[in-house]
């Protein structure tokens, strides 16, 4: 009976395990983060249908709010770039001799003048969708569970990512926003960076850190433009991270070319409330069961946690 008892506790523990990774996730999808990379396997084939049909959905979904938002930015700036060129020769138009040619020029600034207005009423109103699902979250828990994900992916190539966490502050956002610009500055550093990756937590922002070469300056200065070619296949990544957290409040910036350090701060809880944020803890930190434990004795690595934060160049 006893041993009964003790097997049948090790099989629903072993089941509860795989149970909770899979609530974790669809939580997150859930809560609008629909960037979550893998689901755990179990070799249940319920429990692994469950968790491939939320992939997928949580997969076609994230897509889907890319696309939407990508194409809003562009057809806006599109917009108002049209629109200035409007302005500008009803303006030139403006200060004709002929009053009538006067009259019809004032006409159609005025006109234009209400089209802007009606672009940034459309623009508040999708905004405002997105920002209903907005609130304070810890952002040390946000990197942990997608640096989590990440790592199986750096340990196939040899590779290594962790999570150093100099001072916290509580953080305003959209989750699922901001997940997605972490993945994209992760995913960045995989495919075009060399070495261990560091994500530094200072206050209410993410310094992402690789060991690669970098960028010249001119590459650097154009980091954010997207590409003019609609079927390029490269340099959409950081302009769309920008995007995102620019809708969300936030900013991404270069901060240091060479090694090449990326920035994204996230508006501050604190400053949303009028009150004071207050800095947590210091030191530092690896996700468990990740990494190995000489990630953090990188000589770069142990110099980016005992100095302070680079100046923006």
């Amino acid at each position: 009976m006893l041993a009964a008892a003790g097997l049948a506790a090790i099989q629903a523990r072993q089941l509860a395990r795989p149970l909770e990774r899979l609530a974790t996730s669809a939580a997150r999808i859930g809560s609008g983060d629909f960037s979550t990379t893998t689901m755990p396997h179990t070799r249940i084939p319920e429990i692994d249908g469950i968790g491939q049909a939320l992939q997928q959905s949580a997969n076609r979904v994230d897509r889907l709010l890319a696309m939407e938002r990508s194409f809003t930015a562009d057809a806006t700036h599109q917009l108002r770039t049209g629109i200035a060129g409007i302005l500008m020769r009803f303006e030139l138009l403006s200060t004709h001799r002929d009053r009538n040619v006067r009259r019809d020029a004032e006409a159609g600034l005025l006109q234009t003048e209400q089209l802007n207005r009606t672009i940034d009423e459309l623009l508040a109103a999708v905004r405002d969708t997105t920002l209903r699902e907005r609130g304070e979250f810890v952002l040390v828990e946000l990197v942990d569970q997608h640096v989590a994900e990440w790592q199986p992916r750096f340990s196939a190539v040899g590779r290594t990512i962790a999570v150093v966490t100099a001072s916290q502050e509580p953080v305003v956002g959209t989750k699922g926003l901001a997940g997605q610009v972490l993945d994209i500055l992760v995913d960045n550093a995989l495919k075009h960076g060399r070495g261990a990756v560091t994500l530094m937590i200072e206050g209410t922002s993410v310094l992402v850190i690789d060991q690669g070469t970098g960028m010249t300056d001119e590459q650097a200065a154009r980091a954010f433009d997207a590409p003019t070619d609609p079927a390029a296949a490269h340099g959409r990544g950081l302009p769309l991270a920008r995007r995102l957290a620019e809708v969300d409040g936030g900013f991404v910036e270069i901060v240091h070319p060479r090694p090449l350090r990326i920035r994204y701060r996230l508006a501050s809880a604190s400053a949303a409330t009028g009150r004071l944020g207050a800095a947590v803890g210091e030191g530092v930190r690896q996700v468990p069961a990740r990494t190995p434990a000489d990630t953090l004795r990188e000589p770069s690595l142990s110099a980016s946690t005992t100095t302070a934060p680079p100046s923006d160049t």
